[in-house]
């Protein structure tokens, strides 16, 4: 901590101040009514249950990314990020990933040495159609505490939070 002047307080931090004030009474703090780590437990538990219902083995990220590339075939692995909401970085672990599974092909591109294309191949249409197909019955679990109204509801504030234009 650095010097002050007698008589004068030290400058404070106003996050540590909060920081210091929540060590004091986190009782107060309801992590089930904490928006972020709502989020992150919802994730959680949906990535589980699609785990249990897939029977090819694919990831909800993987069958995201193979629906991408099915609607946009011979898509740069950038776009096919863009369009999956996912960093080129992340993304190209999981086409990685996808890639050995034997559901994609990357090829370089002919216009542009220095970019990969992505297309799937039989195996990653017949997976990605199975896993379209399980789309609806895994929704209907996902939010199967919520009526119908309430999914509306969740998926138009999601959306809305995402800037997800109709």
């Amino acid at each position: 901590m650095t010097a002050h002047r007698p008589g004068t307080r030290p400058l404070q931090c106003p996050r540590i101040a909060v920081w210091r004030s929540a060590l004091k009474s986190p009782k107060h703090f309801d992590l089930r009514r904490h928006l972020p780590h709502l989020l992150r437990r919802a994730h959680f538990e949906a990535e589980a249950l699609f785990a249990s219902m897939s029977d090819e083995g694919a990831t909800s990220r993987q069958m995201a990314l193979l629906v991408a590339v099915h609607q946009m075939p011979g898509a740069s692995q950038s776009q096919v990020a863009q369009a999956i909401g996912l960093d080129l970085n992340t993304c190209s672990d999981l086409v990685a990933r996808t890639t050995a599974k034997g559901y994609l092909v990357r090829r370089r591109s002919e216009t542009d040495r220095r970019t990969f294309c992505l297309d799937l191949t039989e195996t990653g249409r017949e997976v990605m159609a199975a896993s379209v197909a399980v789309a609806p019955r895994y929704q209907a679990r996902l939010a199967e505490r919520l009526d119908k109204g309430e999914r509306e509801q969740l998926t138009a504030l999601l959306r809305k939070m995402l800037g997800f234009d109709d």
